[in-house]
């Protein structure tokens, strides 16, 4: 049988969540929903059922919510991205509907799209039991023209208005941890980290096979996301991938546990040396 995937307290939410999650960024909207029942139960059987989408993501919510259906054995993060008032009322009712639940796990502000109001809905929602936790996701400033600023962030965690936070973090772009993270902590705010192989551009400059070794690390995948680890504020990381076997390797790397401080050191300088990082975005 196959072990299951270590978890990590969210602190405010009050909940332990796995270590790993499901991205489903440009992966699941092209595959069959035979596949995607293979993916969805390879991650039931390693212990990290958390899957994370957003209705803007092409007909990815869609295919996961009739795969899901009723079925309270997943946690569900979802977005919510318009600033109009009806809209975000229509959006999430054809989320509920379409998960054929009562309530969302995790609703996110998406960037920080309009920000001051949805969060002020988010609270009414939770109130309501529509909604079990809510948060906001960023990038980098007004994503796609769109949406919050870093200030923003540090002021929805300082005022502590949230209860998770998923923000853009691997080892070529790591500044976030050095103030998101801690803020994060300070707050008890849950922290969901994606792009952990920068949208699979670190993937493309692996380091030799003795610097992995000397790591004690099988893969670069595993060298990347055990760095991600190495930040204990970091509740879960999400990977984003339409292949089961791929998400039972993340898995088993992740049950390898953090990297030491070296270690991390270590791959945080080959992944910002690699073609394609994008450091400090």
């Amino acid at each position: 049988m196959t072990s299951t995937v270590p978890t990590r307290p969210a602190r405010k939410a009050g909940v332990d969540l796995p270590v790993l999650g499901l991205g489903t960024w440009r992966t699941i909207d092209g595959i069959g929903p035979d596949r995607l029942a293979d993916l969805l139960e390879t991650a039931r059987t390693v212990g990290a059922p958390l899957v994370d989408t957003a209705p803007v993501y092409s007909d990815a919510e869609a295919r996961l919510a009739r795969q899901l259906r009723a079925d309270p054995s997943f946690f569900v993060a979802t977005k919510i991205w318009d600033t109009d008032p009806a809209a975000v009322e229509a959006v999430f009712a054809r989320q509920l509907a379409g998960y054929a639940r009562s309530g969302i796990d995790l609703l996110q502000v998406h960037n920080l799209n309009g920000w001051r109001a949805n969060l002020d809905w988010l609270d009414r929602q939770k109130a309501a039991g529509r909604v079990r936790f809510s948060g906001v996701t960023y990038q980098f400033d007004h994503a796609f023209g769109l949406g919050g600023s870093r200030a923003d962030l540090a002021h929805v965690l300082a005022a502590d208005l949230v209860d998770f936070v998923q923000v853009n973090m691997n080892a070529a772009e790591p500044d976030l941890a050095e103030d998101v993270l801690p803020a994060a902590a300070a707050a008890g705010i849950g922290v969901i980290v994606m792009r952990p192989f920068g949208e699979g551009a670190l993937l493309a400059s692996p380091p030799p096979d003795g610097f992995l070794r000397e790591l004690g690390c099988a893969s670069w995948p595993e060298a990347l996301l055990r760095w991600v680890l190495a930040h204990p504020q970091v509740t879960t990381v999400l990977t984003a991938t339409s292949r089961p076997e791929h998400f039972l390797a993340n898995a088993a790397a992740v049950r390898g546990g953090p990297l030491g401080p070296a270690e991390a050191a270590a791959v945080a300088a080959h992944a910002r040396s690699a073609p394609g990082a994008r450091p400090g975005r």
